[in-house]
């Protein structure tokens, strides 16, 4: 793209601020692909949204995110959804006071080692991915609060997931879990904790105490649905965590 057509597109259609006086840049379609480098110039933006769209058949998803994002250290929002990204730059690992990534739709195996340096980062989106392993590199974001691996392929949940003191969201819909370690029952800030569709066949002794479940407000398909539970039954798990909780206590200490 033209540098002069490049700066009439971002001044007069989609660079704004908001109510905060936030730098904001959108692009898609067209737009896109490739990316302009005029735009690792705008070293003030705040939010960068780089999701596509798919228009008349035509496609203009991202295949490799170039290095030079890590010039723009000021941004707090990144989107990279519905893409065609591999792997991240080791350069992302610059943006230092990024607090929300949303890379979902994509097609990650990994993360970079660099990615442990984003320690602001409190929403991190990774769904719909090929992540066979849980990344841990993202067992270094302490600020995180919400967090979705869903539809994903991975197996084992990491001890050094309990490390996230602060998270309230675990999206793991629709993975292979087999098994929720015991240690994680100490992640007592969760609100909302997606199951759904894994290989659990039971929950630790200790689930129950995570209290500030709460399973009403969400539909149960992604709650704890479709798991070949005996321990506790499935039938019990749907009635939510006081049912799981009077279960389990009731295994451990019986009359």
């Amino acid at each position: 793209m033209a540098a002069s057509k490049f700066k009439a597109l971002i001044s007069h259609k989609n660079m704004k601020s908001d109510g905060q006086h936030k730098r904001q840049l959108k692009l898609s379609g067209r737009s896109v692909c490739p990316i302009s480098p005029e735009i690792f110039r705008l070293f003030e933006l705040e939010v960068l949204d780089l999701s596509t769209a798919h228009i008349s058949g035509l496609d203009f998803r991202l295949v490799n995110l170039p290095r030079e994002i890590g010039c723009l250290y000021h941004l707090r929002t990144l989107n990279l959804d519905v893409n065609a990204l591999t792997s991240l730059p080791n350069e992302i690992g610059e943006l230092k006071y990024l607090e929300c990534l949303t890379v979902s739709c994509n097609k990650l195996q990994t993360l970079p080692f660099t990615f442990r340096n984003l320690k602001r980062l409190e929403s991190l989106h990774l769904a719909s991915n090929c992540f066979q392993a849980f990344p841990l590199v993202i067992c270094h974001m302490e600020r995180l609060e919400f967090l979705d691996l869903s539809c994903n392929q991975i197996e084992l949940l990491p001890s050094s997931l309990i490390k996230l003191k602060s998270l309230k969201t675990l999206l793991l819909f629709k993975n292979k879990l087999k098994q929720w370690p015991e240690l994680l029952c100490n992640l007592t800030q969760l609100q909302t904790l997606w199951l759904g569709k894994n290989q659990l066949q039971e929950l630790p002794n200790h689930f129950g105490q995570l209290t500030h479940l709460d399973w009403t407000i969400n539909p149960l398909s992604t709650n704890i649905d479709e798991n070949p539970l005996t321990y506790p039954p499935l039938l019990t798990c749907k009635l939510g965590i006081e049912a799981i909780r009077n279960f389990l206590q009731d295994e451990l200490y019986p009359d």
